[in-house]
């Protein structure tokens, strides 16, 4: 009998072989790996940046300078013309108020603007003497010197010193025991609360306008950066009991931007403070949601907007860089602080703080809280785009709590 070997069936080839599974199996896995050490590097590296970014724009002490980026063109007759080739100061066009300085004076621009290579506008000298041709100037927000308080204020003011570390402050004798206590925001000067001061002075409110840790000429905060509140409370509260031991029985808290946020924390931790009102001017209460709306302004290749999630990783970074506490430095989380009227003015184009953070505000304390926007106003810069509508704003509030 013979038999028939059978022939071996041959084998598949192609995808379907062992072999192949196997090493499209390796490959995939290698992809994923890559991938993932991409987005590691991708969200640490970019983190790290970022985190550094944080760090200098918002944490580190950086007080304010004049930034001589214009020149003028000519001065007299009340006007100042002032040489703007490339537009690189485009708020001198429209019709807002600012302050302008240059070496040897110090003025404010106002009415309207022109929109050619040379911006001309009305002006008014506050102190020294006119500019000469080509000499630079600087614009400031503040709009009034720091060095001539009285020449804003139209009476004179007295310097003084509260708490253990003698803090300067300006102080203006007034009517009564409600007292304003003016706080000013992060790198500013006690300048930056003149707009607001002149109306509280008007008013016949005793007026102090503080400075506190960071603040150039007074000691550093032990952290050598800005807190946000975290630690510059205390300040507040020493001029407050200063405030109390000349006679004050309340006061009407005036703050702007980095302000607010140590108001909302003075209130957080002084239960018995002696609090009439709050008048808060841009308020920077939330560092995270300010540091995100900062960080949804840029713009990354490829990318275009910085994803959120690298946000987050660089606040994260940041957190174990330099102690942040993010959770401290939100004060909308828990609104339970805002305990007596309060009036908020915000500009509907503040590119530094959400106007969102004092729409948060109003929602969560209708009762107490009045929210007021000011169209086409930037940050802090409610009062240069309608001076007359904020002074009246702020003289009716004063003369309704004070």
């Amino acid at each position: 009998m013979t038999t028939t070997a059978r022939r071996r069936a041959p084998e598949p080839v192609g995808w379907g072989t062992p072999e192949r599974p196997r090493r499209r199996g390796r490959l995939l896995r290698s992809l994923v790996l890559a991938v993932v050490v991409l987005l590691l590097l991708f969200f640490v590296g970019g983190g790290w940046h970022f985190a550094g970014q944080i760090h200098d724009d918002a944490l580190e002490v950086d007080p304010w300078e004049p930034s001589y980026g214009q020149n003028v063109v000519r001065a007299g007759n009340g006007t100042l013309t002032i040489s703007d080739p490339a537009d690189e100061q485009p708020i001198l066009d429209g019709p807002h108020t600012w302050g302008v300085q240059w070496r040897s004076g110090y003025g404010q621009v106002h009415g309207p603007g022109s929109t050619a290579d040379e911006v001309t506008r009305d002006l008014t000298l506050l102190s020294g003497r006119l500019p000469r041709p080509d000499e630079p100037i600087a614009v400031d927000r503040a709009a009034f010197p720091l060095g001539r308080p009285a020449a804003a204020l139209g009476k004179d003011v007295h310097e003084v010193a509260y708490g253990p570390d003698s803090l300067p402050a300006w102080f203006v004798p007034g009517e009564g025991t409600t007292w304003a206590v003016l706080v000013h925001g992060k790198g500013g000067t006690r300048a930056e609360m003149l707009r607001m001061m002149r109306t509280a002075v008007a008013a016949g409110l005793p007026s102090l306008a503080i400075t506190y840790r960071n603040d150039q000429g007074v000691p550093a905060d032990p952290s050598g950066l800005y807190q946000f509140g975290r630690t510059e409370w205390q300040d507040l509260a020493r001029a407050v009991e200063h405030a109390q031991g000349q006679g004050a029985r309340d006061v009407v808290l005036v703050a702007a931007s980095m302000g607010a946020a140590i108001s909302a924390s003075y209130l957080e931790h002084v239960d018995d403070a002696p609090v009439r009102a709050l008048f808060l001017d841009s308020p920077m209460l939330d560092l995270g949601e300010t540091v995100s709306y900062g960080a949804s302004q840029r713009t990354l290749p490829l990318l275009g907007t910085v994803p959120a999630p690298l946000t987050w990783t660089a606040k994260q970074i940041a957190a174990l860089r330099w102690d942040v506490d993010w959770d401290a430095m939100d004060y909308l989380d828990d609104t339970s602080w805002v305990r007596a009227p309060t009036m908020v003015v915000h500009g509907d184009d503040d590119l530094t703080v959400p106007l969102r953070v004092s729409e948060e505000l109003a929602a969560a304390r209708p009762d107490l809280v009045e929210l007021v926007e000011f169209k086409g106003a930037g940050h802090v810069a409610s009062w240069n785009s309608a001076p007359d509508r904020y002074d009246d704003l702020l003289a009716r509030f004063l003369e309704d709590v004070a």
